[in-house]
């Protein structure tokens, strides 16, 4: 299957006297997934979404088997639901990981090294999670990604930077692209996306359809979602610039890596909201799951038949990137004082982690 769409996010920040005065984004475009699997099997659509999606890919295919089961009143058995869990938070922690040290430690060949090692080991346990794979090797893998995130400066959940290693000096370099370029970002209005609503979502989703998918609002909102919003409803705390957005991706991953080698044993403490399912009515169903950028929700709706009669999905990037959205709300009002920012923006940007590439301009406007 070949799909022709615009896979790409472009950012354009008006600047007048130092003054971020506007920030316009254009979206990507999102492949017709409905009408392209319109009346053909829902199990189809489940074998082309890894195709598809190569980011989350398994975030995916939970969504949907959960949603297909909630069109057709069923419930998944508890282990069964204990595995997609395991498999959807291994990801997540493969996904959080891959963000962190591809592009930042591509530079220096030791640390770049030390990073291919450890994602190396860490897609042999992604690729392993849902398989009874031997203790020994399991044990041994998770043995050598533990030692590489100490090397490169992850520690435990309570201090999840260490010192003196390659991950303190990205944070001393985000500071410093921060402070050098005399960059002072605008605080966003402390709005999350949770589980609570989940319902009005996949309610919109199976009842608009794309409209809502391309530009999502509830009720005049554009929530933000993914590792921040994640950290931010935990500790009850505002919105934050890059440094601080950075720290939360690293506790994250720490606190996922500590839940995966104590053995997945309580689903509950991996996330609590980690997968849902929504009834919507005669063959309708929902579904929503956390994953690395935030919560994905599906919709779907069969026919007689059981094939697909209408599918929806909504990605996190497209509450983020929403054009009057986290990414904008972070941005407009803030102070380019030096020369330092493109940097410092570009990496507020980039601490939203969109799921396709972005492309960040400046326009300069006429003073008032």
């Amino acid at each position: 299957m070949t799909l022709t769409f615009r896979n790409r996010i472009d950012v354009t920040l008006s600047v007048a006297d130092r003054l971020i005065t506007g920030v316009d984004i254009q979206p990507r475009t999102r492949p017709p997934l409905g009408r392209l699997f319109a009346g053909k099997p829902a199990d189809m659509l489940l074998a082309a979404l890894p195709r598809l999606f190569s980011l989350c890919a398994s975030a995916h295919q939970v969504a949907l088997l959960s949603a297909l089961e909630a069109a057709r009143g069923e419930q998944a058995p508890p282990l069964t639901r204990h595995r997609r869990i395991k498999a959807v938070v291994v990801e997540r922690f493969a996904e959080l990981m891959r963000g962190l040290l591809i592009a930042p430690f591509a530079q220096n060949r030791s640390d770049a090294q030390l990073a291919q090692r450890l994602l190396q080991a860490v897609a042999s346990l992604q690729m392993h999670s849902g398989a009874d794979t031997q203790q020994q090797s399991r044990a041994a893998t998770l043995s050598q990604i533990k030692t590489d995130m100490v090397v490169l400066g992850i520690g435990l959940p309570a201090e999840p930077v260490l010192p003196e290693t390659p991950l303190a000096s990205l944070m001393d370099s985000a500071r410093k692209a921060v402070d050098d370029g005399g960059w002072r970002h605008m605080p966003a209005a402390h709005d999350i996306l949770s589980a609570a609503d989940d319902d009005v979502i996949v309610a919109q989703l199976m009842d608009v359809g794309s409209a809502f998918a391309e530009a999502p609002e509830l009720d005049g909102r554009a929530p933000e979602t993914g590792v921040w919003a994640r950290y931010a409803e935990r500790h009850q705390l505002a919105s934050a610039g890059p440094v601080e957005r950075l720290s939360a991706k690293i506790t994250e991953v720490a606190e996922l890596f500590r839940w995966i080698e104590a053995g997945e044993a309580e689903d509950e403490a991996a996330d609590q909201h980690a997968i849902a399912s929504y009834a919507l009515g005669s063959r309708r169903g929902g579904a929503a799951v956390e994953c690395a950028r935030g919560r994905l929700h599906h919709a779907i709706e069969l026919d007689a038949h059981g094939a697909v009669s209408r599918f929806e999905y909504l990605a996190p990037t497209e509450w983020n990137f929403h054009p009057r959205g986290p990414v904008v709300r972070s941005l407009t009002g803030a102070a380019l004082r030096g020369t330092g920012n493109r940097e410092a923006i570009n990496t507020m940007v980039g601490s939203f982690d969109p799921c396709v590439g972005y492309h960040l301009a400046f326009r300069e406007m006429a003073d008032a």
